[in-house]
């Protein structure tokens, strides 16, 4: 039987993370796309999930970014996140308690946000 330390783990389970530029490190992979135009024309694309080079990152700093949405691991046990989940359930429908929900619009956004927030 295999020690705890060394029991087959499951699949990796990454999470959103948005860092200033000067904590990005080379080897990160992008959370979301990066997409940089100027002047209509388009100066630098990144594919997200694409792992960032110190040339990204030169070029990023070059056009001013301040900020990176990466994608980190998420040490959380599934009963962590889990528990979260509930609690930014909890949290929205709070925050929306004084709402109209019978309006569709509010109702959407209502649903939106809760699925944003658990995920």
């Amino acid at each position: 039987m295999p020690s705890p330390e060394h029991s087959p783990q499951p699949p990796s389970r990454r999470r959103k993370h948005y860092l200033p530029l000067s904590e990005v490190e080379p080897g990160m992979i992008l959370g979301d796309a990066i997409v940089i135009a100027e002047r209509n024309t388009l100066r630098l694309r990144l594919p997200a999930e694409h792992e960032l080079t110190e040339t990204n990152l030169r070029q990023l700093g070059a056009y001013h970014a301040e900020f990176v949405c990466v994608s980190l691991p998420d040490p959380r046990s599934d009963e962590e996140v889990a528990a979260d989940a509930v609690a930014a359930a909890a949290r929205v429908t709070e925050i929306f308690s004084g709402a109209d929900l019978s309006q569709p619009a509010v109702a959407a956004l209502l649903e939106r946000v809760l699925a944003y927030r658990s995920a």
